[in-house]
């Protein structure tokens, strides 16, 4: 038996459902309340749509941009509802407020869209499914406690069964449950299974919507050229070569675009803030590629003579020798910057050896297939916009505030998106598709190329660490410092105290005491954002890289190092162990072959992987990479798996050779013949073991297995007999990869 039952005397709560006259609608408030009739969240459209055919629609409120979220979101709706997966379709969600994200707004990152979302979504489930279940008894003739959900039916105990679509109507009518009760784990047929995305099909037939698919009557299409030169302006452009293209119907040169919007998460209150985009030039014309053939024909000079002595080593010497100055003390919620280091300092003077290491890595692209694209239609008192962004609920702001819009003016069509990683959560194309439109007074779709989408990134940030800590006599650590320099504030972790009751994410995952963060920001003209894992990306690969360091200055064996420093973190351990065992960590490997292990806790997730490598002669073949990976409950195993694959095919990608060149003030790797991603070939075994605790809170798993892989890696290079590699991408170290 699935699915609990309903007393049909329960009293009229007033959160709950949406009745509709072709069906059932549920609706959930952004604080997670179900909304009932009658209130003003009545008014939106729901997350489950059961029509008088018996069809069931589930909607989806993460945008797809390849990680399966979407859905991930309809699958705990399914479960609830005690659906057959396979007759159930799945659509994106309206851009409606009671189908916001947590903290408000449409957007999905941070592996937010399961783990934020998972008590709402399982609550108005089953608050759907024991509607059904008394609508059901009722038009039996039967009581409700003697009937049961089950494939799109409730069924009575003696057999008799009536589908939700005949009693979907009546459902809408009913009080509903003060507390609706989620199913138990034990009845559980679709939560930890892999089922079938139903965004695949499409993708694989073709009929899959991205933004450059869209054609709408009188679009003309856009390439654009903004100043290649951080900071630069556009001096002065002549549009005749241009305009002798066939096909092209205006050259539109952009100066000094600025707006002021109002953004920000609604638990904070929104802030209005001043937006600059850079100086372009757009060509606009029939087909892209006549845009793109005049945009090539031009010769737009640029103002930024200034900026060109900025180049990639010099930003990194800045960053080194913010290092040797003081920075601001980094603290968990009220913690006194005082006595943390007071204590820092008498664990350092208590300690029989003192170890020091300095590491940096670089900005790094994005580098998604898709490059960014958008469609806008800009009219007299209304807009249109078509985008796979991030955030859409930004963009759809963003583009009101530049065309003096109210933001219920904006319709924002929410497609997919070939990738983002980060990116796609800057509305900037998406604004620069609006400024098109509105000029030539008609719907623009705008592509960017490849060379422009690389030059025109929020890159992640380059940085610098110095890492420092004092040993005991058995080799343990006394007290723990890092120094972080970087042009943006992130990607520092607080070292979590022993007795510490919850440990904050981003952050080792061992329990520590005396440990003092310390960061400096360094304003850089070269624009920075989020990279998959922000932060972590680049805090795991110093601290665990140091933390190997630290074994070996004790003479002892990595592993065996870490699982001493997680005495007081059983679920971590448990991960480490997994991965270690796995892998084979301890066993006989060739000569010039070695395993690095590296744990890190982002988003939720703890993540352990051991990366084994063969070097000859500074030639690197990676191997294999084993991951054991613990989210609390994987919805979708597949799609976990598959997240993980992805993840650290990235992320040794970033780290073998990818790094955003800066050349005289501008991005000197404009395409894959010098931002290299990751071959086939080059690509590891890969072995993802998914631990379960039920009992944890449930974590994300689209980006917690980017932070262990470069400094497993590096690690593992090391016990290769190899160089210690302190500074990526590792090609700067004179590592060839095969």
């Amino acid at each position: 038996m699935r699915g609990s039952t309903l007393d049909p005397t329960t009293t009229l709560s007033r959160r709950g459902f949406l009745a509709g006259t072709t069906g059932l609608v549920v609706a959930i408030t952004a604080d997670g309340a179900l909304a009932a009739p009658g209130t003003a969240a009545a008014t939106v459209n729901g997350w489950v749509r059961i029509g008088p055919d018996g069809g069931v629609t589930l909607h989806s409120n993460a945008q797809e941009m390849g990680q399966g979220a979407m859905s991930g979101v309809a699958q705990i709706l399914a479960e609830e509802l005690c659906l057959d997966w396979t007759a159930v379709r799945v659509e994106q969600a309206p851009l409606l407020p009671a189908q916001d994200n947590a903290n408000g707004g449409r957007w999905t990152g941070g592996s937010a869209s399961i783990r934020t979302q998972w008590t709402s979504l399982r609550t108005a489930g089953a608050a759907c499914r024991e509607m059904l279940v008394t609508a059901g008894a009722r038009h039996l003739g039967v009581a409700a406690g003697d009937c049961r959900a089950e494939d799109g039916r409730v069924v009575h105990k003696d057999g008799r069964a009536v589908p939700y679509a005949a009693v979907a109507a009546l459902a809408a009518t009913l009080p509903i449950p003060a507390n609706p009760t989620p199913l138990a784990r034990d009845a559980w047929r679709l939560i930890g299974r892999g089922v079938t995305r139903k965004d695949i099909a499409a993708k694989v037939d073709g009929s899959a919507t991205y933004a450059i698919d869209i054609s709408l009557p009188g679009l003309l299409n856009a390439a654009i050229r903004q100043s290649p030169v951080f900071g630069g302006t556009l001096a002065a452009v002549d549009p005749a070569p241009a305009l002798a293209v066939k096909g092209v119907r205006q050259v539109i040169p952009i100066r000094g675009l600025a707006y002021r919007v109002k953004e920000g998460r609604v638990k904070d209150g929104a802030t209005e803030t001043e937006v600059r985009l850079p100086d372009a030039v757009a060509v606009v014309a029939t087909t892209w590629w006549a845009a793109k053939k005049g945009l090539d024909a031009l010769a737009p000079a640029w103002n930024g003579a200034d900026r060109d002595t900025l180049d990639g080593d010099a930003i990194h010497g800045l960053l080194n020798r913010d290092l040797d100055l003081e920075g601001e003390v980094k603290l968990m919620r009220g913690d006194d910057p005082t006595a943390v280091r007071a204590a820092h300092e008498r664990g350092m003077a208590a300690a029989v050896r003192h170890v020091a290491a300095d590491y940096a890595t670089p900005y790094l692209a994005h580098a998604y297939m898709e490059p960014l694209s958008a469609v806008a239609h800009v009219r007299d008192g209304d807009s249109e916009i078509w985008t796979g962004s991030q955030f859409t609920t930004r963009a759809q702001a963003h583009v009101a505030a530049l065309t003096g819009q109210d933001p219920a003016r904006v319709t924002a069509h929410i497609l997919y998106s070939g990738g983002s990683f980060g990116r796609k959560a800057v509305p900037d194309y998406i604004v620069l598709a609006a400024h098109l439109s509105r000029a030539v007074k008609a719907p623009v779709k705008l592509v960017y190329d490849r060379e422009e989408d690389l030059a025109q990134g929020r890159y992640r940030a380059a940085t610098a660490a110095r890492m420092e800590a004092g040993l005991d006599a058995r080799g343990l650590p006394t007290a723990i410092r890092a120094r972080i320099a970087g042009n943006r504030d992130n990607g520092y972790f607080i070292m979590v105290r022993q007795g510490q009751a919850d440990q904050p994410d981003h952050a080792p995952a061992y329990f520590l005491d005396n440990g003092l963060t310390t960061a400096r920001r360094r304003d850089l003209p070269v624009p920075v954002g989020a990279w998959r894992a922000p932060g972590s990306n680049f805090a795991a690969f110093y601290f665990e890289s140091f933390v190997d360091e630290l074994a070996l200055a004790a003479g002892q064996d990595p592993l065996a190092y870490r699982r001493r420093l997680l005495e007081s973190n059983p679920r971590a351990r448990r991960v480490l162990e997994t991965a270690a065992a796995r892998s084979g960590w301890g066993t006989a490997l060739p000569p010039g072959h070695g395993r690095g292990v590296a744990l890190w806790n982002s988003f939720g997730s703890i993540a352990a992987q051991v990366v084994e490598v063969a070097l000859d002669k500074g030639r690197l073949a990676v191997t294999r990479v084993t991951c054991a990976f613990d989210c609390g409950t994987a919805v979708n195993p597949d799609s976990v798996r598959a997240q993980g694959e992805g993840s650290i095919l990235m992320a040794l990608s970033a780290t073998l050779a990818e790094e955003v060149a800066i050349d005289r003030g501008a991005v000197a790797s404009r395409n894959f013949d010098r931002y290299p991603i990751l071959k086939l070939a080059q690509a590891p075994a890969i072995d993802i073991t998914i631990l379960d605790s039920p009992d944890a809170p449930v974590g994300g798993a689209g980006e917690p297995m980017v932070p262990p892989l470069p400094a497993a890696l590096a690690n593992a290079i090391v016990a290769a007999g190899g160089p210690r590699v302190r500074q990526l991408p590792l090609s700067r170290q004179g590592l060839t990869v095969a």
